[in-house]
């Protein structure tokens, strides 16, 4: 990854008077969403193994 390449979000949140900050970095070549990915791990944890809808929206 290159070191100087910005964050795609931010999050800030404050627990009991300490600050998280958590920057995330995207893969911008990626041919799954993110709704695609959570809904096939969710189906691997399941033990499904194949899709339950493929027009999951979150």
């Amino acid at each position: 990854m290159d070191k100087d390449r910005k964050p795609d979000a931010v999050m800030m949140r404050r627990v009991k008077g300490t600050t998280y900050v958590v920057s995330s970095f995207f893969n911008q070549d990626s041919k799954e969403t993110a709704a695609d990915k959570m809904a096939r791990l969710i189906e691997r944890e399941a033990g499904l193994g194949t899709s339950v809808n493929k027009n999951l929206t979150l």
